[in-house]
């Protein structure tokens, strides 16, 4: 009687685990390389971050030193102010953020900064005019009562920054704003801008440190990590 053998003999089995195996390292290894690969990379970019004053103006100016050019749509501007006080207020500057107000009256400007502020590409976006010049893309008279809804290429989510530019608050106001001093600053008013470039101007002749990131959204990774300290 002939008998049939119907078990897999060790060497097929090994095949076999083998085959399976491979399979398996190639489906893993397909999926890593995919999620890897749609992974959004983050710009690289040095800068310089200063703060100091110009015209009696406290500002804030971040010059683009090299790397790649930087979308500011992409991005979120987070500070972290320490008050002479001890206290640290936390401000984000997204590309939706309000508008800040510049300089108080007769003339007022809302702009979202920090904004470039090459004259040969954006006018003087965040420079006062009179009322005999013609009002730019994005600008505003004080005591109108809506802002125009047209945005500036200068201003922060709008603008992209390239080597060699520098974006700046230009103003107090918007240094205030932008570090998170100013509660409502939209239209905001003169009461409560003066309540917070006091606690800022108190900042700056105090040397407060302040803490800034630039986060590229969609990476969720930082171009930028810096300490500060505010000086005149």
């Amino acid at each position: 009687m002939i008998r049939k053998d119907c078990a897999v003999s060790p060497v097929v089995g090994v095949l076999l685990m083998l085959v399976v195996t491979i399979i398996i390292a190639a489906v893993v290894s397909g999926f890593a390389g995919g999620l890897a690969g749609s992974q959004e990379k983050a710009p690289q970019a040095s800068f310089e971050v200063k703060a100091g004053s110009q015209d009696g103006q406290l500002e804030i100016s971040f010059e683009h030193l090299g790397g790649d050019p930087i979308l500011t749509k992409d991005c979120e501007l987070i500070t972290f102010l320490t008050l002479p006080n001890g206290t640290v207020v936390k401000h984000v500057q997204t590309p939706s953020s309000p508008l800040g107000r510049g300089n108080t009256n007769p003339v007022a400007m809302y702009s979202r900064g920090p904004h470039l502020t090459d004259p040969q590409k954006y006018a003087y976006p965040c420079n006062p005019i009179g009322a005999d010049v013609t009002l730019g893309t994005g600008w505003v008279l004080s005591g109108t009562d809506t802002l125009g809804t047209a945005e500036n290429p200068a201003w922060f989510g709008k603008a992209v920054w390239l080597p060699g530019d520098v974006a700046r608050t230009y103003h107090t106001n918007m240094t205030a704003n932008i570090l998170g001093l100013v509660s409502n600053p939209q239209p905001g008013t003169d009461a409560e801008y003066s309540a917070a470039t006091a606690i800022l101007n108190d900042a700056y002749t105090k040397n407060s440190n302040v803490e800034i990131k630039l986060l590229h959204k969609p990476s969720e990774k930082y171009i930028l990590d810096k300490k500060i300290v505010l000086r005149k």
